[in-house]
C-alpha cells in the first residue's frame, strides 16, 4: 500500500520523546492559527497515519495538549481546539 509520505514534525531534529515533539508541533499549528479555536482535530488514527507514528504516540501528544488547555476532548465527539482564555 503506497500512500502519501508522512509529514515531518521535527524539522530541527530536536531531541526528546517522540510524543513530546509531536505535541510541540501540534501546539505550533494551534499557536499559528492554522488550527483555529473550535476546530475539530483530525482523529487519532488519521494523525498517526499522517505523521507516521504509533497511535499511542498521538494519544500521549493529545494528552499533553489537553493538560496545557490547548484542546478539549468530548467523548464520542472528538478533540477540539480550545478557545483562548479571555481576561476578565
Amino acid at each position: 500500500m503506497s500512500g502519501p509520505e508522512p509529514r515531518k514534525y521535527n524539522p530541527e531534529n530536536k531531541t526528546g520523546y517522540e510524543y513530546e515533539l509531536l505535541a510541540e508541533h501540534l501546539a505550533g499549528l494551534i499557536d499559528s492559527g492554522e488550527w483555529a479555536p473550535g476546530r475539530r482535530m483530525p482523529g487519532e488514527r488519521a494523525l498517526a497515519d499522517e505523521y507516521g507514528v504509533a497511535l499511542d504516540t498521538v494519544r500521549k501528544a493529545t494528552r499533553i495538549l489537553r493538560d496545557r488547555g490547548l484542546v478539549q476532548t468530548l467523548k464520542s465527539k472528538g478533540t477540539f481546539v480550545s478557545n483562548p482564555a479571555h481576561p476578565d
